[in-house]
């Protein structure tokens, strides 16, 4: 009954009103709201669709509330300098720069703004129009080729091969070498981190290497100079021939020692045909030594000096005898007898005059600088590479030649470059040896082995055809190619140094050098260290030389050379009394674009070498310093 009545009222209720009942209403409202809010929303993103919320910056560059291509247009303006200007960058303490352009890094400002700008239906963006948008990373187009070529070139720059600990007999004396941690930069991670930061991060951008550890550590050299390498030279070593007795002071017997790393340990080894020229050499009379036949120049000209047969003391028993006399300190156990045997010269005359030595086929001369310790320096260098003769195939090694530079061997302190700055190490001048050479070889078309041209540029030197050496670390090395020997020359006089090489001419070549690219200028550096060198400023470039090979007037073949100068900066050593001036930057190159077989080096003008320090030569640009002295 009341179910009934209740039904009537309802009806007759909604007949008296003629409206809806309530769930009715809702069932109409809802979605009246729902479609009002969706059409409001969609308003709204068509309406902010291809604006930038405010409040909006890429890299540092406001773009909010600007339409998207006003937007692109502005991100591109703000941020071309940054994409032209090179990159500082840092790689352990090294430091080098980055031509982004070069480098394949490019800003997409267009993808930029649509990242900032996000898509117009997705509710954040609606709600990053109302409260901002804040700061947004900006898109990178990279080429990944040319972005791994650079940093392969930055790495040629920057990494340091660890430093293998080694001992060396140097003046009779035992000399350790400490190992030393290399740097290697990482490549491919510093490709991701130069993608995401080289228009946002601090500069310098450090980019990440990471440490090289040498085979031979502390441990072994320490063992290897205890066990024998200071027992070695302690006292003389006493070799008895045919009963004669001839006493070797350690400085004798040191050229015949050495060390060979083997498994991480120092293993050491006597040259027994090294010690048997040490004992004739002390005694003339002890045996008659054999002499290879030999090629000099006399008078202007090659002339075969004639083998002479004779004696020689057999090397491997006499190694053998040495090697254990010398690991005692006991004076009465360091004796050894050496057996005479009869010997061959192993160079014959016949073979000597056969080998071609017959004209000049490339020299070379460099100006000296006013520093005489220097000059010295390159008198020592000269005297060891002269009349070196080398045969077909075999590989010459400046370092090898020279010797470490040390004041035991003969070598002065004077400028060397050493992670950018000028200082002051044994041997500094060496490299202008290096240089030298490199062109007698160059122009004598013989093949380079390795070479590392100068950190920055030295005017006296032609651009792209100059090489430094440092021992341990960086070295100058030529294969002989040709089918003849080559009879090295080297000599100082006339205020030069000189390099000629004699053989028998194959090619003719010539040299080509591109303009300068990429120059980079230097900066002012001040500096109130203890020990500071002043240097003046000069302009990094990239530089490449092209050796031309010619045979009856043509070109046989060519071959390009690359550089990269870093810039010179400028250094002001700040003292409290006084403060020492830079020179004015470097101008115009030298003309020293071309040769063919001879040359010397560009005239340097009126102030280059004023300085001793001004015009140095270089070691490396390592990013911690060397133990070894450098140039």
């Amino acid at each position: 009954m009341s179910t009934a009545t209740t039904r009537r009222e309802t009806r007759a209720e909604r007949s008296r009103d003629g409206s809806a009942p309530r769930w009715r209403r809702r069932a109409v409202l809802l979605p009246t709201v729902a479609g009002a809010v969706v059409l409001g929303y969609g308003g709204a993103a068509w309406a902010l669709g291809d604006q930038v919320p405010r409040s909006t910056t890429v890299a540092g560059v406001d773009v909010g509330g600007l339409q998207r291509e006003a937007a692109a247009r502005a991100l591109a303006d703000g941020l071309q300098r940054a994409g032209t200007e090179f990159l500082d960058v840092r790689v352990g303490h090294a430091e080098g720069q980055l031509d982004p352009a070069r480098a394949g890094l490019a800003l997409d400002a267009a993808a930029s703004v649509d990242a900032a700008a996000g898509a117009p239906a997705d509710p954040r963006t609606l709600w990053r129009h109302l409260v901002g948008g804040g700061d947004v990373a900006p898109v990178t187009d990279v080429d990944e080729g040319a972005l791994a070529t650079e940093l392969q070139a930055l790495a040629a720059q920057v990494d340091v091969a660890p430093v293998e600990g080694a001992v060396t007999f140097d003046g009779g004396v035992a000399t350790p070498t400490a190992p030393a941690a290399g740097l290697a930069l990482q490549v491919e991670q510093a490709a991701g981190v130069l993608a995401d930061g080289w228009l946002t991060a601090a500069q310098p951008l450090r980019l990440p290497a990471t440490e090289q550890q040498p085979a031979v550590g502390q441990e072994a050299v320490d063992e290897a100079m205890a066990s024998f390498g200071q027992p070695a030279t302690s006292g003389p070593l006493t070799v008895v021939v045919a009963g004669s007795r001839v006493e070797l002071s350690p400085a004798a017997v040191a050229p015949a020692l050495s060390f060979a790393a083997e498994d991480g340990r120092l293993r050491p080894q006597v040259d027994g045909e090294l010690l048997g020229a040490a004992v004739q050499e002390a005694d003339p009379d002890a045996f008659v030594a054999a002499k290879d036949a030999s090629v000099e120049i006399r008078d202007g000209k090659p002339v075969v000096v004639p083998a002479v047969d004779g004696e020689r003391l057999d090397p491997g028993p006499l190694a053998e005898a040495a090697l254990s006399a010398l690991a005692s300190e006991e004076q009465a156990e360091r004796t050894v007898t050496a057996t005479v045997a009869p010997a061959e010269a192993e160079l014959t005359t016949e073979e000597a005059g056969a080998l071609g030595v017959v004209e000049v086929v490339s020299e070379f001369s460099t100006q000296l600088t006013p520093d005489p310790l220097r000059t010295e320096n390159l008198q020592t260098a000269s005297a060891r590479v002269d009349g070196t003769l080398l045969m077909p195939g075999e590989v010459f090694s400046l370092n090898d030649a020279l010797g470490r530079r040390t004041a035991e061997n003969g070598y002065h302190q004077a400028p060397v470059i050493s992670g950018g700055r000028l200082a002051m190490d044994f041997g500094g001048g060496v490299s202008q040896m290096a240089t030298t050479l490199f062109n007698a070889v160059f122009f004598a078309g013989l093949e380079d082995v390795e070479h590392k041209p100068h950190s920055f540029y030295i005017s006296r030197y032609p651009e792209g055809r100059e090489a430094t050496v440092n021992y341990g670390t960086i070295d100058m090395r030529f294969r002989n190619d040709s089918e003849h020997a080559v009879l090295m020359q080297t000599w100082v006089g006339g205020g030069q140094l000189h390099a000629r090489f004699w053989s028998t001419k194959t090619w003719d070549v010539e040299a080509s050098k591109s303009a300068r690219r990429n120059v980079v200028q230097p900066k002012t550096i001040v500096d109130d260290s203890e020990g500071c060198v002043p240097q003046s400023p000069h302009v990094g470039f990239d530089v490449t030389v092209t050796r031309t090979f010619l045979r009856d007037g043509q070109v046989a073949r060519t071959e390009d050379f690359s550089t990269r100068y870093v810039p010179e900066d400028s250094v002001r050593c700040v003292d409290p009394q006084e403060q020492a001036e830079p020179a004015p930057a470097d101008g115009a190159a030298p003309d020293a674009s071309s040769g063919a077989g001879s040359g010397a080096a560009p005239d340097p003008g009126p102030d280059a070498g004023s300085d001793p320090a001004s015009d140095p030569e270089d070691a490396t640009a390592a990013p911690s310093p060397q133990t070894e002295p450098a140039g």
